[in-house]
């Protein structure tokens, strides 16, 4: 993991094809489940911070568009935001025709690209398991900024108290610590995602958990 934090190559390394980009995003390539796992993504969004249909919306680390697919037809905008141009480049193929979307690519970790005030919602989902711990603030923290006043903002993460994490950790505890690859997933737990929030200045924070595996917190920008 001694590269781990050159986010951009290793997923432009990982997003050499359509296949292989699914893949590391999502674990499968299948559209059908592309398709079933956005709309539970979806579901979540909805109980927890609430899409509505004059919201504009940004996802950090879009990857190919799963989420952005379904959840464009049901807001004002949709913005991908992703540090791969690699992953970029797959997602406009699987979001061709769509009318709503932009796709920004990230230079570096954080959202400097934005300006304040831009977003109803910002959301990150199935990214953090991928980023150092500082990392994940600094997106948490970026979100604050870009967000319109009573804009919410959500993350997740697989919860290393529930059983999948418990089987993520020791997947990545059989890794010699020199074979480790960089985009190795690690977990997270409520208390760090809640405290994250806390720093950043959010207001009406909330932890969720679901499916004994994942673990998500959001807020609203005072």
């Amino acid at each position: 993991m001694k590269n781990r934090n050159e986010y951009k190559k290793t997923w432009d390394n990982l997003a050499r094809d359509m296949n292989s980009a699914k893949k590391y995003v999502s674990g499968f390539q299948e559209e059908k489940e592309f398709k079933r796992t956005a709309l539970k993504t979806i579901e979540i969004l909805n109980d927890s911070i609430g899409i509505n249909k004059e919201d504009d919306v940004l996802e950090i680390g879009c990857g190919v568009g799963r989420v952005g697919k379904e959840l464009s037809s049901i807001c004002n905008s949709w913005t991908g935001s992703d540090i791969s141009n690699g992953m970029l480049t797959f997602a406009a193929e699987r979001l061709q025709g769509k009318k709503n979307i932009e796709l920004v690519e990230l230079g570096t970790e954080g959202l400097e690209k934005f300006p304040e005030n831009s977003f109803d919602v910002v959301y990150c989902t199935v990214v953090f398991m991928h980023l150092f711990e500082w990392d994940r603030y600094k997106y948490i923290q970026d979100a604050y900024r870009i967000l319109k006043p009573s804009g919410r903002c959500f993350v997740d993460n697989i919860d290393i108290k529930s059983e999948t994490g418990k089987a993520m950790f020791y997947e990545g505890l059989s890794f010699k610590p020199t074979e480790r690859p960089d985009h190795l997933s690690m977990v997270s737990t409520g208390d760090e995602l809640e405290t994250y929030f806390k720093w950043s200045g959010y207001s009406n924070i909330s932890v969720v958990r679901w499916d004994n595996a994942w673990v998500g917190a959001h807020g609203t920008k005072t």
